[in-house]
């Protein structure tokens, strides 16, 4: 059963919030590399296995994400649109695993 969204109409934007979480993270964490990120999202994922979902591990693994796509100079909101567009027009199947793959 999926739970109803309330969105906040005060909602600052994903891409302002990514651009704050950058700025912490630069002055909290200024010598962290792709390589120290990508290891710190593989334990914030098995912490969201692990707590099911808890908010605030939720959270984590979206921090470093929003920090990462400003470190690479994504512009969240254009690429998420772009994705979204061809997932949409593309099939998919579901696996025995039951992960998703969107079929050659």
């Amino acid at each position: 059963m999926h739970k109803t969204i309330v969105w906040d109409p005060d909602d600052i934007g994903i891409q302002s919030l990514a651009r704050e979480i950058y700025e912490w993270a630069e002055e909290t964490f200024p010598n962290r590399t792709d390589a120290s990120m990508y290891l710190k999202l593989y334990s914030e994922v098995a912490e969201v296995i692990e707590s099911n979902g808890k908010h605030s591990e939720v959270a984590d693994l979206f921090i470093l994400l929003l920090d990462y796509s400003v470190r690479k100079g994504i512009h969240l909101p254009s690429a998420i649109k772009s994705k979204l567009s061809i997932n949409r027009n593309r099939e998919w199947e579901i696996r025995p695993d039951g992960t998703m793959k969107h079929k050659e």
